[in-house]
């Protein structure tokens, strides 16, 4: 039934929302408009693109917690990650992503859609927390991945974090789901993700 009910979220929230999508599009593009009204449209094309992620985000959640990713696979994990740099650079946009890799793993066992979208929450959280011209340290040690963040934001609480549509403040950008998908995905894998804060670091360890 929850299966049934996430294959039909799927299918009728993002119809919808590409239709809005798309003609918000065609309205951009009409001569004539004022300052005004292209600002209040690219607002609605905005939140336009936030509801989208956010349903992307829901039935991934769903569909995690319904044990829908069976397809698991020996992955190694350095090579995984060097193959992710690229993206994960354009996602940092300006902030430096240093790596160090110390004795990793060979390999995990896994599925790839799933370990990629670990990495990427983790690091987009990275980005989100993180000072102008910043840093973002990718570190394999053994059985554990780190990503630790420069900040000039104080610790973050460590119950609350991986909880959903939990935000520490107003001011935090995004929907609240990154960390509790990130949470998700060890636990389905039989994973562990841990938080800590010093330095001014903030640090998120996946122990595999």
């Amino acid at each position: 039934t929850q299966k049934e009910f996430t294959e039909n979220a799927s299918h009728e929230l993002q119809t919808p929302l590409a239709i809005f999508q798309s003609k918000l599009d065609l309205l951009l593009q009409q001569p004539g408009l004022t300052r005004q009204q292209a600002e209040l449209m690219q607002g609605l094309y905005e939140t336009s693109n936030r509801l989208s992620r956010l349903n992307r985000n829901l039935l991934l959640l769903a569909k995690i917690d319904n044990r829908q990713y069976g397809q698991m696979e020996d992955i190694g994990l350095v090579g995984f990650l060097q193959e992710l740099v690229p993206s994960l650079k354009s996602i940092a946009a300006g902030i430096t992503l240093a790596r160090h890799y110390e004795n990793p793993i060979p390999a995990v066992h896994a599925n790839r859609t799933l370990l990629e979208s670990l990495v990427n929450n983790l690091v987009i959280n990275a980005v989100r927390h993180n000072r102008p011209n910043g840093k973002i340290y990718l570190t394999v040690q053994g059985r554990e991945l780190t990503i630790t963040n420069t900040s000039d934001e104080p610790a973050l609480d460590a119950r609350l974090i991986f909880n959903r549509f939990y935000r520490p403040s107003e001011k935090t950008k995004g929907s609240g789901l990154g960390l509790a998908i990130a949470r998700a995905i060890c636990e389905y894998h039989g994973w562990t993700v841990g938080y800590s804060y010093g330095d001014g670091m903030h640090s998120f360890t996946v122990s595999f």
